[in-house]
């Protein structure tokens, strides 16, 4: 990636978004789109995992509150 072609990308994702990530590398512009880019890798990499934790614990939570309901109600 051209510094030109990164400096326009990074004015289309906002250089508030991205102010970090130049922070972190120094100013350099196509190393902070790379770094933004992993970050968005790593993020979709747990979002599978972090989708089935979050059902399992609502079907957790789910059997014990109807488990304790029922206890209540004498069934």
């Amino acid at each position: 990636m051209q510094e030109a072609e990164a400096r326009r990308l990074c004015h289309l994702l906002s250089p508030l978004r991205l102010a970090d990530y130049e922070h972190r590398c120094g100013g350099d512009p196509v190393a902070a789109l790379r770094l933004h880019c992993w970050n968005t890798e790593i993020s979709e990499a747990f979002y599978g995992p972090l989708q089935y934790l979050e059902v399992a614990l609502r079907s957790a939570m789910t059997r014990g509150l109807t488990s304790s309901r029922r206890r209540r109600r004498g069934r």
